[in-house]
Order: C-alpha cells, then sequence, then structure tokens
C-alpha cells in the first residue's frame, strides 16, 4: 500500500511538470514577434492565426516537414529516421486540414497559401529505459497513467502559414516531452515494439494536430468557407511500411 501511495505522488508531481521537454531548438519562423503564449491540450505553445486572412484561403500547398540544419547530428540518429517522423508530421497534418475542411495541395501551383513544417529539435526515446518507465506508469491510477521522465524522447517543431505575398498569417512554436499529458504516449504504451523514434512519431501527430486546430478555428471563427482535398493526397506525404493508404 505505501509502495501504491509513494508511485502515486511521483505520478501526480510527474503530471505538473509532464510537458517541459528541455530539448534544444533551433528556430525557423520567418518572424516571432506575433505569437502569444497559449495552451494546446496540457502543452505550452506559443502561436498566431489571423483569422481574416485564414478565412480567405481557397487552397493550401503542404510542404514536407522538413529537419532543421544540425538537428539529426544533435540526435544522436541518422537522417533516415528523423525523416520518418517528419513524413508521419506531414501525413497527420494533411489529414487534420483535410478533416477541417481545407484543400491541401502537395504542389505550389495555383495554391492561395503555403504551410511550412519544420521539427526544430529531437530527443530519441531509450527504447530499454522507456520500456520500463512504461510498466511502472501503468500502476499509476487514475484516468492519466503519465511515465516517469525516465528515457523518453521529445521533440521541438514550428509551423507556419504564408499567403502569396508571403506574409506570415499563422504560426506555432511547439514542444513537449512524451509523457501522456503532452498529448501523445497512447501510441507508444500501447506498442510492443518501442524504438528511438517512437515517442517522437506520437509528438509528431499531437503536434500536427495542434496547429490543425488553431488554423480550423481561426478560419471557422472568421466566416471562412471550407474546401475539400482530393481523395488519395495525404497517403502521399509518407511511405513507411505498416501504414494504411487511406486518407
Amino acid at each position: 500500500m505505501r509502495l501504491k501511495y509513494l508511485v502515486t505522488s511521483c505520478g501526480l508531481a510527474l503530471l505538473a511538470t509532464a510537458c517541459a521537454s528541455n530539448v534544444a531548438q533551433i528556430e525557423s519562423l520567418s518572424r516571432y514577434d506575433q505569437l502569444v503564449d497559449a495552451e494546446r491540450g496540457l502543452v505550452p505553445v506559443r502561436e498566431y492565426a489571423d483569422g481574416g486572412a485564414l478565412a480567405g484561403v481557397t487552397s493550401i500547398y503542404l510542404a514536407r516537414a522538413t529537419v532543421a540544419p544540425g538537428v539529426v547530428e544533435a540526435s544522436g540518429l541518422d537522417e533516415e529516421r528523423l525523416d520518418r517522423v517528419a513524413g508521419v508530421m506531414s501525413r497527420t497534418m494533411c489529414r487534420r486540414l483535410a478533416r477541417g475542411g481545407f484543400d491541401v495541395r502537395t504542389a505550389p501551383d495555383g495554391a492561395s497559401h503555403a504551410m511550412q513544417l519544420t521539427i526544430t529539435g529531437f530527443d530519441a526515446t531509450n527504447p530499454v529505459a522507456a520500456g520500463a518507465s512504461s510498466v511502472i506508469g501503468a500502476f499509476v491510477p487514475g484516468p492519466v497513467s503519465p511515465r516517469l521522465p525516465v528515457g523518453i524522447g521529445a521533440l521541438a517543431a514550428e509551423g507556419e502559414v504564408f499567403d502569396e505575398t508571403g506574409e506570415q498569417v499563422a504560426a506555432m512554436q511547439w514542444d513537449a516531452r512524451n509523457h501522456l499529458a503532452s498529448g501523445g504516449g497512447t501510441l507508444t504504451l500501447l506498442r510492443g515494439d518501442i524504438g528511438s523514434t517512437s515517442d517522437g512519431e506520437d509528438l509528431a501527430q499531437s503536434f500536427a494536430d495542434a496547429f490543425g486546430d488553431l488554423l480550423v478555428t481561426a478560419r471557422d471563427d472568421a466566416g471562412g468557407e471550407r474546401g475539400e482535398t482530393p481523395r488519395g493526397t495525404c497517403p502521399q506525404y509518407f511511405d513507411g511500411d505498416g501504414f494504411d493508404t487511406e486518407d
């Protein structure tokens, strides 16, 4: 009983700091002066959205996510693994925008706006340590069972939307470590094959959903019209094995 109490206390304490990633980040946005502090789920973010400008989006060119210079080397992983995380982020963003009524394009021709996503920091998952933290976290009672901060991966990412003149109309700066409180973690806990990018892939999806939510809400609040993404668009952002091909 005492062990259970100690683990519970630890879990509650972790929830208070679950979203701090402490991952080194590189700046990629064209400007930062328009960003304001906000919260997406339990993750503190900095964001900006011009609802009026987003209401004028007729189609949006989604460039495949990139990895900022130096991030691959700092992560200790190879470029191919980080590219996989970028693919997950890109496809998730495409799907979020498609569900939200944006016409997503894979090429810039004819698009009224453009989006760029960048991985600006990355801490790899330590599979052995992270597996142990998952087991311990499973003993914490309650609706949210945090993983202990041992071997857990982190991701920092930035996203930006430009109009046809290249002016920033929306942006987000986001970073988190993959506790369940960050919006990620569920897939990693359920997955038996934890790898070096498992947390990063979960977090890439969480970031894409958060930024997509910002855009959809701002557009809708401003009375913007909805469009439709052609079927088959989103799978083009990712080729990985084990993923479906349905958008």
